[in-house]
């Protein structure tokens, strides 16, 4: 199924650069394609199936044929048209049931994205705030969501309401006087960690929360499964958090 979606979306394609106006009746190139349409057909599902038969493009041209009668080419291109326009449709009927297939066995970036986010132990606030929205394509909303929990987890922690984003990260995780520290900042290793840490919070917030607050982002899923396990990782690291 997978294989076969390049080549019904060829299909489409030829048929869309059909110009119509330009049909004189009969084009050898028009039969060429009906031919190629049933060769794609039976090669997904076999000649005498009944997956074949519901698909089946007849004829591009759907004019009525009566004997003795030359319809007039305005017919004849409105015929093609319209058979046209129903080859086109059958076939895009296909991708979409090959492709939800595919969603459904998890070989679609979609579905193999969904099935990951399922397996990974996402941090439960942030997984009740975005589960959805991500099983839903929602992936920008997502990811940005994922940014608002670690903020308000963050507020929550510190006490620090007045403040938000990258200045509330720098602020709480500042390795000089931080209100949320990871260890007891007694060693110089101790201390890079701190800043550290403090440049990754800040930095989810720089890259990845401020660009979808202001401007239209489209994530693709694994991308934005990414970066939900990348938050999700900074909410945990908080929970461990000491403050004072």
């Amino acid at each position: 199924m997978k294989a076969a979606i390049p080549k019904l979306e060829r299909r489409i394609g030829e048929l869309k650069a059909v110009d119509i106006a330009a049909i004189q009746g009969g084009e050898p190139f028009l039969k060429a394609m009906e031919d190629k349409i049933d060769d794609t057909l039976v090669e997904l599902f076999g000649k005498d199936t009944v997956e074949y038969r519901r698909f089946e493009v007849w004829s591009l041209n759907t004019s009525p044929l009566i004997m003795g009668y030359e319809p007039p080419i305005s017919e004849v291109r409105e015929g093609y048209r319209r058979g046209i326009d129903q080859a086109i449709s059958k076939l895009q009927t296909i991708i979409e049931l090959f492709k939800e297939k595919l969603q459904d066995l998890g070989e679609t970036p979609e579905g193999r994205a969904v099935r990951a986010f399922e397996e990974l132990d996402i941090h439960p606030e942030i997984e009740r705030a975005v589960g959805r929205l991500f099983h839903d394509g929602h992936y920008a909303n997502a990811v940005e969501d994922a940014c608002k929990v670690l903020d308000h987890l963050v507020k929550m922690r510190s006490g620090r309401y007045e403040l938000s984003g990258t200045e509330l990260m720098q602020t709480v995780f500042s390795p000089k006087a931080p209100v949320l520290r990871f260890s007891e900042l007694r060693t110089e290793t101790d201390r890079s960690e701190q800043q550290g840490m403090m440049f990754l919070y800040a930095g989810a917030m720089l890259a990845l929360r401020n660009p979808r607050a202001h401007d239209l982002i489209q994530d693709d899923p694994e991308k934005a499964l990414e970066y939900i396990g990348f938050l999700s990782l900074l909410a945990k690291s908080l929970d461990r958090a000491i403050k004072g």
